[in-house]
C-alpha cells in the first residue's frame, strides 16, 4: 500500500512533466546512463515540451540552479534557460526538436540535434517574422555535477540559420554553405 502512495504522488507531482514523455532515469547519478539520460531529457523531451510548466518542471529536475551558460545570447543560470525557451515557442510555434546523437561519460554528456520552424510569431533574434522556414544543426556539452546538468557549451549551425531567416548583407561562404544539402 506504502509503494502504491508513493507511486501516485510522485504521478501528482511529476504528472504534466510525464505526460510530456519524461521517463524516469535507468541508473544512478554519476553513470554515463544516467548522463545520457539528461542528455536525451534536455534536448529530445524538454525542448519540445510546448507547455511552460511542464517545460519548467523538467528543468527544474535536470538542471543545476547554479547552471553556468557559456551562450552570451542566454542570461546565466537555470533561470537563464527558463526565460529563454519561451521565445523559441513565441517567434515559431511549430518549432520541433529532433535528436541525433547522444553521448556520455560520467561526467560529461553531449547532444547533437536540430531545430526545425517557421518564423511566424515574435521577431527571433532581432529578425522579423515573415514566414521563414528554419532547418539547423546544433550540438550541446555539458558537465554533469550531483546528477544535473552543471555547466553548458553549444554550437549551432548559424551561416544556414542567418541565411534562411532572411538576414542580409552575409559574406559569401554563409550562403555557400546554406545552400549545402544537409549531411547528418
Amino acid at each position: 500500500m506504502r509503494n502504491i502512495l508513493v507511486a501516485l504522488t510522485f504521478v501528482a507531482l511529476a504528472g504534466p512533466a510525464l505526460a510530456q514523455g519524461l521517463t524516469e532515469p535507468p541508473a544512478a547519478p554519476g553513470t554515463a546512463p544516467y548522463n545520457e539520460w539528461l542528455g536525451r531529457t534536455f534536448s529530445e523531451v524538454m525542448l519540445n515540451t510546448q507547455d511552460e510548466t511542464a517545460r519548467t518542471d523538467i528543468l527544474n529536475r535536470i538542471v543545476a540552479t547554479d547552471y553556468i551558460q557559456h551562450n552570451p545570447l542566454l542570461a546565466e543560470g537555470r533561470q537563464g534557460l527558463i526565460g529563454f525557451i519561451p521565445v523559441i515557442y513565441h517567434a515559431m510555434p511549430d518549432a520541433k526538436f529532433v535528436l541525433y546523437d547522444v553521448f556520455a561519460t560520467e561526467q560529461r554528456v553531449v547532444t547533437r540535434w536540430s531545430w526545425t520552424g517557421t518564423l511566424t510569431g515574435a521577431p527571433l533574434l532581432g529578425v522579423a517574422p515573415a514566414g521563414q522556414a528554419l532547418e539547423f544543426d546544433a550540438i550541446d556539452i555539458w558537465t554533469v555535477r550531483d546528477g544535473q546538468l552543471y555547466e553548458h557549451w553549444d554550437q549551432f549551425d548559424w551561416p544556414r540559420a542567418f541565411v534562411q531567416l532572411g538576414v542580409k548583407g552575409l559574406p559569401q561562404p554563409f550562403y555557400d554553405v546554406a545552400a549545402q544539402p544537409y549531411d547528418r
